[in-house]
């Protein structure tokens, strides 16, 4: 399923030529009634500026963010310039699509972008999700272990990231309480939480976690009797 945000009917009529099966929405308030009823991953494009608010759409997306960590989201806007932000608010948009750019090259990286984001659906579908749900301050938010590699903290802040395979998640929480929430959590340093399916060897003597995406992670003595409970698959002295 894919939804689209989009207030000026031209750009709708235009995406749609290139778009098949697509829900169009005008209202922010409209689009989220819909996007959050539907507890199946979906692709999410939106526009930045909606009704002469700049930022509809990026608040948009922290909003979906906060119910919807997997869908993927493109944005599609003529506001360039509001690209950074889409980083700094941490909502994992898979691609920053600019509307003022030749149609050629606009229709091929719109069609890019879809493809990209089927292929995210397709492996996310490959196995049955195993959701856990976790809390994000005052918000429950819901993640899939089959794509949950592991968790770091975010020094300073009480925020936390959980590194998955569609990308980053900045959540409120901690990793302490991150690692007594499930079995497969297993925490190896004061800023680190990994599920144990993605480790693929220790380096015991290195004092080193490799895991299956080739991520490097320290492992301090303290919690180091953690992966011999756990029986880690490769423990390498």
């Amino acid at each position: 399923m894919i939804y689209l945000l989009e207030d000026d009917i031209t750009q709708q009529k235009r995406i749609k030529q290139y778009i098949q099966h697509i829900h169009t929405f005008t209202s922010p308030a409209n689009l989220l009634s819909a996007v959050l009823k539907d507890k199946t991953p979906k692709i999410i494009l939106l526009d930045l500026e909606i009704k002469d608010v700049i930022y509809a759409g990026l608040q948009t997306a922290q909003l979906i963010r906060k119910n919807d960590i997997i869908s993927p989201i493109i944005i599609v806007t003529t506001h360039c310039e509001l690209s950074w932000h889409t980083f700094q608010h941490h909502i994992s948009a898979l691609d920053f699509i600019d509307k003022s750019q030749p149609e050629s090259a606009f229709a091929q990286q719109l069609k890019s972008a879809i493809y990209t984001a089927d292929q995210v659906l397709k492996r996310y579908d490959k196995k049955s999700p195993n959701l856990i749900t976790i809390r994000n301050g005052a918000h429950l938010v819901q993640f899939d272990l089959n794509h949950l590699s592991y968790v770091s903290s975010n020094k300073g802040t009480h925020y936390i990231n959980v590194f998955t395979k569609n990308g980053v998640s900045k959540i409120r929480n901690t990793i302490k309480t991150i690692a007594s929430s499930h079995e497969n959590f297993i925490q190896i340093h004061a800023s680190f939480c990994i599920n144990r399916d993605f480790i693929k060897q220790y380096l015991k003597s290195e004092k080193i976690i490799e895991l299956t995406d080739g991520t490097l992670l320290p492992v301090t003595r303290k919690f180091q009797h953690h992966l011999i409970q756990f029986k880690t698959p490769t423990i390498h002295t």
